[in-house]
């Protein structure tokens, strides 16, 4: 099986690295981890995400990706990297995403190898991001099931939900002609990682994404798409939070205070 780059980027350069080699994370970083696979490294979700929090003038990003071709939460804790990562480095955030999980029982292993690695990110001391991916474009009746597993593992967890899925509805809603999808109908698109990194970047700033940028950044290159379509990406972001926000009732933490001192 082929394995994609471990990646840390710090402030907004990308390093190709391995694991243990890293550079310090720079004083005042917000150290995020991505354990995922393809639809996390498509287009560099993570390094989108830096680039968001740097146009923004936020603490920078300090962000590392293990993600590998077809992995779910199960293949990366038997594979070991992300437990290291975990066991050897302290972190702010943990970005988890497996596959859509749509199904009852792939659901169910997503809620419960959620379970097994939220215990490991409780005791270093970060909090949990469950990241809501989409389906296959065949199978697009099944967004709302996708939504409810990554929701359910979220909220076994006590984990913040990042619905990337619902904000592309969102934004298909206000134009459906947005190709959010690559040519293969499931992996997403330059925009579709643009869309979902601002729904991520809420969840770990605190801060709405609309107005970070006029132009979008996608993987370190700007994106030559007009000014209301990026307005209208942000909105879908900040609205699809905030229906999930609507729904939790008690009041939550949504940020350790490394973040909250830096807004």
């Amino acid at each position: 099986m082929m394995r994609s780059f471990i990646r840390v980027i710090p402030l907004a350069a990308l390093l190709a690295c391995q694991l243990g080699t890293a550079p310090e994370a720079p004083e005042g970083s917000v150290k995020v981890l991505f354990i995922g696979n393809s639809l996390t490294y498509e287009n560099d979700l993570p390094r989108t995400v830096s680039q968001l929090a740097l146009s923004a003038g936020l603490a920078p990003c300090y962000c590392v990706a293990i993600a590998y071709p077809d992995f779910a939460l199960e293949d990366h804790w038997d594979f070991g990297d992300a437990v290291t990562a975990l066991e050897d480095e302290e972190w702010d955030f943990v970005v988890m995403q497996q596959g859509p999980s749509a199904l009852a029982s792939s659901r169910a292993n997503l809620v419960l190898w959620a379970g097994v690695f939220g215990d490991l990110i409780d005791q270093n001391g970060a909090q949990s991001v469950m990241y809501g991916v989409w389906p296959q474009l065949d199978r697009a009746f099944d967004f709302p099931n996708v939504t409810a597993s990554y929701r359910e593992a979220a909220d076994s967890i006590g984990a913040l939900f990042a619905p990337a899925g619902e904000a592309w509805q969102l934004a298909w809603a206000q134009d459906s002609t947005l190709p959010l999808y690559a040519a293969d109908d499931f992996h997403p698109s330059p925009m579709g990682t643009y869309l979902a990194a601002l729904v991520v970047f809420q969840r770990i700033y605190g801060r709405s994404p609309v107005g970070v940028q006029q132009s979008a950044v996608v993987n370190g290159q700007v994106q030559l798409w007009p000014v209301p379509m990026v307005s209208l990406l942000q909105e879908a972001a900040a609205a699809a939070n905030a229906a999930e926000d609507a729904r939790i009732v008690a009041p939550r933490e949504a940020l350790p205070a490394i973040v909250r001192g830096r807004q």
